[in-house]
Formats: C-alpha cells, structure tokens, sequence
C-alpha cells in the first residue's frame, strides 16, 4: 500500500473493532486480529474462562499462554507505528503527549531511534546524552512521505520485563520466539539461535510457498462458491417464474370460471325475465275478471235492494247469463312456473380436486444418482409435484408466455434554464405520491414533477455551499420521504426534505467520495453510493455515518450505480460494460454482459432499478435502449432506439417505477422525460 492510500485509510486502519475509537495498547491474537488490551480484557471476564479468549471477528477461541492474562499475548508493534502516523499527520489539530513529561503540545518532535514523541523542552535532555548523540530527531510539522516510511519500518521491541527497550534480534529455534540479546544470553542460553533477519527470509520462503499453494486453493474455492452461486441464483428466480407461471394459470382458470358462472347467470336471468312477464300477463287476465264479477255483484245487489218484482223478474235473465259465463271461465294454473334447480359439472370439479390438482411442477435431478433421489419409480431422477394423480398434459387452461413489450405514454421536459424546464436530467426517483424527482445536471438542481408532467417545485442552485449543486447526479427518496441527492463534482451527498430545504450532507470530509454517481436506499435505510473515482461502493447509514465499502481496483472499474436486491448487491459497471453481483459481505459473485450492441450486451450501462415483475432494468446508455432481465442475466426484453421520436431515447441513465408500474426514464441528451406502459 503507498503512502498516500494509506494515510488516506488511515483511521480504519487504527480504529479497534470493538470500541470502534483509536488502539491502546494493540495485542494480536493468533488469527492475526488485534484489538486494545482493556477490550480484551474485558471479552474475558464477560466470557468468565481464565486462560481463554475468543477473537470477537472470526469467533475462534485460543489458549493464553503465561498467565493467561491478556497482557501476556504479543504487541502489533505495525499498529503502535501506524498510531505514531496519525499523531504525526494530525498534529496541527491535536497536540501529541510527550514521552517524558506527559504534557501536549503541537510542537513536537519525533525521535526515530527511541521511536517516541518529545517536546521543545525534553528533546533538549534527549539530545544532550551521550548515548542519543547519533538519535535522528524531526519536527512532525517538516515530516514528508520518506519520513512516514521511516517510521513505519521502525524495528520491533522486546516484550519481557525491564527488556523492553532492547530490540529484537535473534530467533530462537528452540522456543520458535524473537529474542533480545540480552534474552539470547539468559533466558536462551544454549538454545539454537540465528538472526532475526535471517530467520525472517527463511520463514517468509516457506509462507510464500504455502500462500501460492493456498491461492490456488483459494481460486478453486472461489470457482465452486461462484458456481453455487450462480445455481442459486437461478434457482431463486425460476423459483420465482414457475410461481408467476402457477399464478398466471390459476388466474386463467379463475377468469374461465367467472366467465361461465356469467354465463348461467345470464341463463338464469332470461329465463326468469320470460316467465315473469308471462306470470304478469296471466295476473292482469285474472285480476281483469275479478273486477267483472265483482261489478256485476255491486249491480245485483243493489237491485234487490231498490227494485219492484217485476224489475228483478227481468233482469233475472241477465244475472243467470253473467254467472254462467265465470262458471265457463278457467281458473289459470299458476303451477306452470319452471322449477329453477343448479347440478353442478362432476368433471370439472374432479378435474380441479387435490387429487388432480391444477397443473404439474417437474424437478429433473440431471447429475443425481438414482439412490439419492427421493422420488420412487423408473426414472428417480425426476421428482414431480402438484399432482398427485395422473398428469394432466391436456388440459385446456394452458398459460401462454408472451413477449413483452413497452410503448412511450407521457414525455414531457426541453432544455433551458429557467424553473420546470430540463438541462441533461440524470437521475430519477419516485415518492409514495407518485411525484417525479429529477436531478438536472447542467442546470445544477432538482425539479420535481407530478405523474403527468406538471412541475411542481424545484430547488437548488450552482454552488457548493449547503443546499447547493456542481452537476448533482443520483437521487432516491427515503422512507421519511426526504430526498437524497449525490453531489457530483462537490465530491458529497446531501439530504433535503419533501420540499427541498436542506437537512443535511456527508461524505466530503477526509476525501470519503470522490465523484459520487448513482444512489439507491435499501431496506433498512442505509444510503448505497457508486463512488466512480475511487471504484468502490460505499454504504451509509440514513443519518450519513460510515458503515463500509467493496470493490476497489481489479473489482470495479467505473461503477456507476449499485442496488441492493434480496441477498444481493447488483453494480453497473460502465468501464467494463457489465452488471456485477456481490453477496452482502461484499464478495464478488458472478458478472453478466460484454461490450456490443446485441441482446444482453452493453456499452456503458448507467442506472438499474427493479421493475413490479421483478425483472432488473439496466439503462444501456450508449446503446440508447432500456435492457430488461433476470437475476441470472438472462435477457428477457428491451425497448427504446436511437432517435428524437417518442418512445425513442438518446444516452438513457436512469430509471423509476410509477405505483401503477409503469416506467419513468431520464432521456439525458433530449434533455426529456419519457414514460413508458406495457402494451
């Protein structure tokens, strides 16, 4: 590592895992993990074993020899120089403590023999002893790069008692330890001795051979690792395409079913309507008669009431005619009326009853021996579930796979500078409201549109003071509905509120980014940024602490976007014109995609996002086209082409999701937003 990066790293590299704050007093354990003395000591009397400690990063245990106390296990004396470092590099902000008189002062000066810190006033009595006459001092303020190495090679010490300013010089062959001189000639005396350093090239030949061999070990590790990765993944996402393909064909039935329950319900339905209407022509006849009759009593009887014996003598005949002709008169049969009854298809409900099932889910073993198969029969090596009966190949509710396709619906933006119009949008993210946020990269702000194209607010101007932009690039909204922006050329990232007032930034302190591009939020919140210059992702938490990073050089070469999908971490890496995928420890798994122009090729592929189906969607910027695949980059569809039309895109960089699925894409040199829809 040279001295730049590291002095970059520098607090990583002294900050103790447990306690998280700079070493004190550094012990190594055999697994090679350092942590500080008191952190140790206090792991073991958590633990309550005397004599045993447990490394809290690789959780292996170890016997302490000596005492058992952790005092006992060997100084990182490379940890104690590179402590020496920090103070040498902060000195003009924290004053360093002097080795004699304990006082802080930031003019201070180091001593590259007694490898301590000396004030003004002490380096005085350290220069005038006779035995420090050949001592190499040096202000920390005048130190350069040659320097810091010097300190770094500084040698190493000896731990026993009243020893421990006499450096190490021999190996012991006897006890395998460094040794003193003057514990070559007590402690040692008549062990088999040899220099240090010529017991270090020895022993550093033997580790070199026993690394090749373990690298080779380690690169078929990793091939077996990437290969069960790779299957994994593929099996998740076929996993989740027979599901899709089982929904589907349910769905398919389910609509054939209402379809025919429509059908006897229309049935039903004008059945009913004729009998009805023929039932109320029959009441209108009866109900007709009933007023005759009923007339022709009122008549009668108010004639025997009022009338002479010659009047009803005379009108008898009427009478007996009137009656005659009810008598005559049917009653009407209201008996006629169907009977409504349902006898429901035995065939289709044996067809869809657990012992059929709806359909078949096969899983072939290729590589699997017959006796390890579970399944039982002629052909063990193929396992069939979801059916329990005979396999029903015929079935008439077959699911039909087709191509998908997209077309633009909505583009709206031109370019300009005044408020809602688009300079170069770059990013693009949507909130729970269906609002359109997009960065504007020449025009140094961020606009915010409805789903339909109205500019609702913008904010943000060209500056790199708070609240301000140099070219601001990725953008995501996060659960509180804040908005998160990566500032480009101002090397940080800022975070506003729903309506753009500034809340807070991160990331430009000690050089943590370095043209930071894309951005994405996962599930718990942390901040996910493509740092491109320094060809790492780095995480943050939601309120911009540093968590960790992955990648670097010979892993990534211009990452551009990151996001995080289930267990995995997907990276679009323009340089290499590929997708990478890491596990959540940040170990590189598998890559997909090449340099070209075809289907599931690339040419400096910018942002990804997930779409409703669950398909990842990469902005192939050069190619002027949206790609679409699964996890296992197997291509499945694409849209857009070069040109000015809509549905046509040129340099396309990122994408969103609309709640009703439909698809939001910055358009960057038409300086446009394009929506599209499934057709």
């Amino acid at each position: 590592m040279d001295i730049k990066t590291l002095l970059d790293n520098l607090h990583d590299e002294v900050s103790c895992s447990v306690c998280m704050c700079p070493f004190t007093d550094p012990k190594q354990l055999p697994c090679l993990h350092s942590f500080c003395l008191h952190c140790l000591n206090g792991i073991q009397r958590t633990s309550g074993v005397h004599g045993k400690i447990t490394c809290p990063e690789c959780r292996r245990q170890f016997q302490i020899s000596g005492s058992g106390n952790p005092s006992e296990l060997p100084t990182n004396f490379r940890i104690n120089s590179l402590l020496d470092v920090l103070a040498i590099k902060e000195c003009s902000t924290v004053n360093v403590k002097c080795r004699n008189c304990e006082k802080r002062s930031a003019k201070t000066l180091y001593c590259f023999q007694c490898c301590s810190f000396w004030c003004e006033e002490c380096i005085v009595g350290h220069n005038i002893m006779r035995e420090n006459k050949d001592h190499r001092t040096l202000a920390l303020k005048d130190f350069q790069d040659q320097d810091i190495k010097a300190v770094l090679e500084r040698p190493a010490f000896c731990q026993k008692k009243h020893h421990e300013n006499k450096e190490l010089e021999f190996f012991c062959k006897n006890c395998k330890v460094a040794i003193c001189n003057t514990c070559a000639i007590t402690l040692h005396e008549g062990h088999g001795k040899m220099p240090l350093q010529e017991a270090t090239d020895e022993r550093k030949t033997q580790i070199n051979s026993m690394i090749r061999s373990l690298k080779d070990k380690v690169r078929e590790k990793q091939k077996e690792v990437e290969q069960f990765n790779q299957k994994s993944i593929a099996f998740q996402w076929k996993v989740a395409e027979v599901k899709s393909q089982v929904q589907s064909c349910v769905d398919q039935i389910i609509a054939i079913i209402e379809a025919r329950k429509q059908d006897v319900f229309d049935a039903v339905d004008n059945q009913a309507k004729q009998s009805l209407e023929s039932l109320s022509q029959k009441k209108e006849e009866v109900e007709k008669q009933l007023k005759i009759i009923e007339s022709a009593i009122e008549q009668t009887e108010t004639l025997l009431k009022r009338s002479f014996s010659t009047k009803i003598l005379g009108f008898s005949e009427t009478f007996d005619s009137i009656l005659q002709e009810q008598r005559t008169q049917e009653n009407r049969d209201i008996e006629y009326i169907p009977r409504f009854s349902f006898t429901k298809s035995e065939k289709l409900i044996n067809l869809l009853s657990m012992s059929e099932g709806i359909g078949n889910v096969e899983f072939v073993f290729s590589e699997t021996k017959a006796q390890q198969s579970g399944a039982k029969g002629e052909e063990s090596s193929k396992v069939i579930a979801g059916n329990k009966g005979a396999n029903v190949r015929d079935s008439p509710l077959e699911t039909q796979v087709q191509t998908r396709r997209f077309r633009s619906v909505l583009s709206f933006g031109q370019e300009g500078e005044s408020v809602g119009i688009l300079n170069k949008p770059w990013g693009v993210a949507v909130n729970d409201r269906d609002e359109i946020a997009v960065t504007g990269f020449s025009n140094h702000r961020v606009s915010v549109f409805s789903s339909d194209g109205t500019h609702l607010r913008s904010f943000g101007r060209y500056g790199n003071n708070n609240g301000k932009f140099q070219c601001p690039a990725g953008i995501a909204f996060n659960s509180h509905g804040n908005i998160v922006v990566a500032d480009y050329s101002n090397h940080r990232v800022q975070v506003f509120d729903r309506n753009g007032n500034f809340l807070s930034k991160f990331g430009s302190l000690d050089n943590q980014l370095n043209n930071p591009l894309g951005l994405s939020i996962n599930g718990n919140g942390d901040i996910i940024v493509a740092d491109r210059d320094n060809k790492l992702i780095k995480i943050f938490s939601s309120s911009g602490g540093y968590l960790r990073k992955f990648g670097g050089a010979g892993s990534l070469v211009s990452p551009h976007h990151c996001i995080q999908h289930g267990q995995y971490f997907i990276v679009s890496d323009a340089g290499d014109h590929s997708i990478k995928m890491f596990n959540l420890e940040g170990k590189f798994i598998s890559k997909f995609g090449k340099h070209g122009n075809k289907d599931g090729e690339f040419n400096k592929p910018r942002c990804l996002s997930v779409n409703k189906e669950g398909l990842l969607m990469v902005c192939d910027a050069e190619n002027a086209r949206v790609q679409l695949f699964e996890l296992s980059g197997k291509f499945v569809t694409k849209f857009g082409s070069e040109g000015s039309e809509r549905g046509e895109l040129k340099f396309p960089v990122s994408t969103a999701n609309l709640s009703d699925g439909r698809i939001v894409v910055s358009d960057f040199y038409k300086n446009r937003i394009q929506v599209f829809d499934k057709i």
